[in-house]
């Protein structure tokens, strides 16, 4: 007998709708809440077939005052950073990072130079001229990450079903690592309080391993 009107459709062809994840970071610096808890990494990592796309646009972190601006960049893994330099002085951008290894040179103002990371990983950016220059550059292999602003707040969208390990991280400080179990088309909430260090003055070596010297 003909069933009009009803169509059976194989489970493999039912799609399962995405979930979410959403919460807030607290940071403690001392006894104290931090009021800015912005610069927080929250990725989630294990979700299948999650790899990012590059970004079609270089981003800018620039050279301005002997600082880099700004001192955290995160970008997905096959993406080209941009290092303006528009101080009045010279500088030499490098990295010793096992992810990301390079010297881009003694270049002037009004130039700048660019670094494609191909590897995941924590990349610590320096001059060779002036130590007090820092700033780290985040690759990440999953499109699944998102940087906290100021209020702390987080948002993942678009995650398969499944249980997960979830990651919030930074520069200075405690890093967050769980689990996470993201249901269908529904959204999973929680609240990560991180203690966080000051930046150091970071004691490192110039390009070649030798101490700084004076340089203005």
């Amino acid at each position: 007998m003909a069933l009009l009107g009803v169509v059976l459709v194989p489970d493999t062809l039912v799609a399962v709708a995405p979930g979410s994840v959403s919460g807030h970071v607290t940071i403690k610096r001392g006894r104290r809440d931090k009021k800015d808890r912005s610069n927080v990494l929250i990725l989630v990592r294990g979700v299948p077939d999650s790899r990012p796309e590059p970004l079609a646009e270089p981003t800018v972190v620039d050279q301005t005052d002997k600082t880099f601006n700004p001192r955290l960049t995160v970008v997905p893994v096959g993406s080209t950073v941009d290092f303006p330099n528009n101080d009045r002085v010279f500088h030499n951008v490098f990295s010793v990072s096992r992810p990301a290894t390079f010297d881009l040179g003694l270049y002037k103002s009004g130039t700048s130079k660019s670094v494609t990371f191909e590897q995941p990983g924590v990349v610590d950016v320096y001059c060779n001229i002036h130590p007090e220059m820092a700033a780290k550059v985040v690759v990440v292999d999953t499109e699944h990450y998102v940087v906290t602003g100021p209020d702390g707040a987080f948002t993942l969208d678009g995650i398969p079903p499944g249980t997960y390990t979830l990651v919030a991280w930074q520069a200075h400080g405690e890093r967050y690592e769980g689990w996470v179990e993201v249901g269908a088309g529904k959204t999973t909430t929680l609240d990560i309080e991180l203690r966080e260090e000051r930046w150091p003055h970071d004691r490192h070596t110039r390009k070649d391993g030798t101490p700084y010297g004076r340089y203005k």
